[in-house]
């Protein structure tokens, strides 16, 4: 193996998130296959005085492991075994630190909420929309939406393709007992390939709610996206079909604002009203 090579292998341990001490010596052994630790010491230059804290630290993270004896012997596991106990590890720390993340934010927000607006001068508008891309993003915002509703949920959509990445939230509203109706297109005016999604997530649906949502099918969805409790205090996400726009450049909208979501209830039910139930 040429230096330059042991040189890759190092930087993209140390990219991973082991520190340098660590990529070296796990590099080296990855060279040698067994060694013992006065031997990695002078490879790796990890200074003698910190080699056993440094293979202790692998040893336990599972990217090396020991054989006793005098002296005990060390060797690492398949590259695919620390790639893999890396990614791990590093997930479990992303989630440590998005809880640690989540905690802060409702402290931010209680105490946050003590202040704001309390030193105003005049009125202060709230955004008509908020944009958000459509995505991970917009499906995250579509679960809270669905977790805030008390009374009623208006879901419009052509084939509800991500119902499974909802669908706990969804049920989940349905046993507070929240009314959900939802509108989707007629199979007979969409493409082979939607009409395939549209049937296998309306089998979900049935499988999963039963027939505590009330669904029809209308030829045209102009809009996509749910409304939540209009008649109280309402909130929307909604997004327009863009032809010819890459998935990943579309955006939608997210409003608060009580006119704007009225409106769009009105839309709703305006087709709902023109819909029909068919059989599936």
């Amino acid at each position: 193996m040429s230096l330059s090579q042991i040189s890759v292998v190092k930087n993209l341990l140390v990219e991973m998130g082991l520190n340098t001490y660590q990529a070296s010596v796990l590099t080296v052994l990855l060279h040698l296959g067994e060694s013992k630790a006065t031997i990695l010491s002078k490879v790796s230059n990890v200074p003698s005085a910190r080699i056993y804290d440094v293979l202790d630290e692998l040893v336990k993270m599972g990217l090396v492991k020991v054989r006793p004896g005098r002296p005990a012997l060390y060797s690492p596991v398949s590259p695919e075994d620390i790639a893999s106990s890396i990614v791990s590890w590093n997930l479990e720390e992303m989630r440590r630190r998005i809880k640690v993340i989540e905690d802060l934010g409702k402290r931010f927000v209680e105490a946050a909420s003590k202040i704001y607006l309390k030193g105003r001068r005049g009125l202060v508008r709230r955004p008509l929309i908020r944009i958000v891309s459509v995505g991970d993003v917009s499906e995250e915002e579509t679960r809270k939406l669905y977790n805030d509703a008390r009374e009623e949920i208006l879901i419009f959509s052509q084939a509800f393709e991500y119902f499974p990445r909802v669908s706990k939230e969804l049920l989940d509203a349905v046993e507070r007992r929240v009314r959900v109706k939802v509108i989707l297109k007629n199979p007979e005016k969409m493409e082979e390939d939607k009409g395939i999604v549209q049937r296998k997530i309306l089998s979900l649906i049935k499988k999963r709610l039963g027939d505590r949502v009330e669904l029809r099918f209308a030829d045209d969805v102009p809009l996509r996206g749910c409304i939540i409790d209009p008649e109280t205090d309402g909130k929307a996400i909604f997004l327009v079909e863009e032809v010819g726009v890459p998935f990943e450049f579309r955006e939608a909208a997210l409003t608060s604002n009580p006119g704007l979501v009225r409106a769009l209830s009105l839309m709703f039910n305006l087709l709902w009203s023109n819909s029909r139930v068919l059989e599936f």
